[in-house]
């Protein structure tokens, strides 16, 4: 038989600094395996469930939303119900070092599926991730990675430093394709794993010389991603370095303030593509805090963001609304306008929601931001919102424990008592601190769960710990007296 002949025209190299791009039909394809796995997923069928997600994923990597996390849960699922690990013959033949980028990725999410608690296999996604570009699941699996090592007491500083190094040659390459906001993100996880690992381990020198090396990194890429390149040009000039030097003056004289702006406004008007121009413009404007100033700076940004399209523009007009609506609510609590307070607190919170609510919908993979919005959908009283956002958010160890309480007290303010109970006796395990503002507020919580809960021995309990902690928190004493007589 002739073989053959490869007709195939020679691709374009690969760049490897590029996000993965999956066309519409590859998604399509992906999210027919991930519906029929959620199904099996509710009948409880987890290993086929398993199966069809990973199947899913090999269209798709970076889904995380739609077959990571899900993929994750199911995972867990499996194991608590008596699910076997993944064996010897498994491993061997499902290679997570595959020369094959994407393979080794199916493989090692496969091996993750059957055996959720083995890092190997959870680094073993990150690392593949990483190398097919997929950018969104790298740094998902990175999050998650992050966390368990931050719960296990055992874990090791080459493990630290191996996820450091990938969390920071991702940064290294978003800083190639010139997407900041993801350097950022990632560097600044970078720069946690390592101080965790400084912490745990206080005399490891690669690890102070980490810490310093991806710091200086991070501070450079925030500054190309706030400022621009424009901001680090050379200064020429001795009337250019009085201005740059009054600029950054935290008092300012009301004429030479104006002086700078009317500058520093028609510098931007004569280049506004330079990023650093408006930048400077606007830290100009908001420097005293001044109504005016800052209104005519938000609609600077408010236009560049809508000219340009650059979403960075409207997050700084929406930082600078926020801090003029928090400014609102202290000036009403301080004047005693019990209405006026009202009014501003109902106003800062509408805005609030509103563009955290899309930030989260810009950055899905960004744990913080999640963070962020739950806590202003619970203060809304919107707790179905703010439930599975808490529980997404719960990956940031930074937020770990604030997410716990809140959750915990979700569930209390939905009478979910049980589920109250057992997310704060978790959150209170895995709390660092024994004496500090949230440790005392776990306990709190746990304690009105456990009493709402009809546990009242355990409540008393509970609460007879937190006295010992702060005597006069709250209204403990009351409530422990008051459980006391009823007994």
């Amino acid at each position: 038989m002739l073989k053959k002949k490869n007709t195939q025209v020679p691709q374009e190299p690969v760049d490897e600094n590029a996000r993965l791009e999956t066309p519409d039909s590859e998604k399509a394809k992906a999210k027919k395996w991930f519906t029929r796995a959620r199904e099996l997923g509710d009948k409880r069928q987890f290993d086929y469930a398993v199966e069809y997600y990973v199947s899913g994923l090999e269209f798709w990597p970076d889904a995380v939303e739609e077959a990571l996390k899900p993929l994750r849960g199911c995972a867990v699922a499996r194991r608590s119900i008596g699910g076997k690990k993944a064996g010897l013959k498994d491993s061997m033949k499902r290679s997570v070092n595959d020369k094959d980028a994407r393979k080794a990725f199916c493989n090692a999410l496969w091996l993750f599926g059957h055996e959720p608690e083995n890092y190997t296999y959870l680094e073993a996604i990150a690392k593949n991730a990483s190398k097919i570009r997929a950018v969104d699941a790298a740094k998902w699996a990175c999050d998650v990675c992050y966390a368990a090592l931050d719960g296990n007491a055992k874990a090791q500083a080459k493990q630290y430093m191996a996820l450091a190094r990938i969390l920071e040659e991702m940064g290294d390459k978003a800083i190639a394709r010139e997407d900041f906001a993801y350097a950022v993100d990632a560097l600044t996880t970078s720069v946690e794993v390592v101080r965790t690992w400084l912490r745990k381990f206080p005399k490891d020198n690669q690890a102070e010389v980490a810490l310093k090396e991806i710091s200086t990194k991070l501070t450079i890429v925030k500054g190309k991603y706030q400022d621009g390149d424009s901001y680090r040009e050379s200064i020429q000039g001795a009337d250019q370095q009085r201005d740059r030097h009054d600029q950054k003056r935290s008092i300012q004289a009301e004429d030479r303030l104006a002086e700078l702006i009317n500058k520093a406004e028609a510098e931007y008007h004569e280049n506004p593509d330079q990023p650093g121009q408006l930048n400077r413009l606007v830290d100009l404007l908001c420097k005293q805090e001044r109504e005016d100033y800052e209104t005519k700076a938000i609609g600077l940004l408010q236009a560049d963001y809508e000219r340009t399209e650059q979403y960075a523009y409207k997050q700084r007009a929406d930082d600078i609304r926020m801090k003029q609506l928090g400014r609102a609510v202290r000036t009403a609590n301080k004047a005693g306008d019990a209405e006026a307070l009202k009014n501003a607190q109902i106003a800062q919170l509408r805005f609030e929601l509103a563009a955290y609510k899309e930030r989260t919908e810009r950055f899905p993979t960004d744990q913080r931001l999640k963070f962020e919005y739950a806590v202003r959908c619970f203060r809304a009283g919107q707790v179905d919102e703010a439930i599975p956002m808490f529980q997404s958010a719960r990956s940031d160890p930074k937020n770990r424990s604030a997410c716990g309480l809140f959750l915990g007290r979700c569930f209390f303010k939905k009478g979910y008592h049980s589920q109250a109970v057992s997310t704060l006796e978790q959150a209170v395990a895995q709390h660092e601190f024994r004496d500090d503002e949230i440790a005392k507020s776990l306990h709190y919580w746990l304690g009105r769960s456990q009493e709402a809960g009809g546990d009242l021995a355990a409540a008393q309990k509970t609460y007879g710990y937190l006295l010992e902690l702060d005597y006069n928190y709250r209204d403990v004493r009351d409530r422990l007296d008051g459980l006391r007589q009823a007994g």
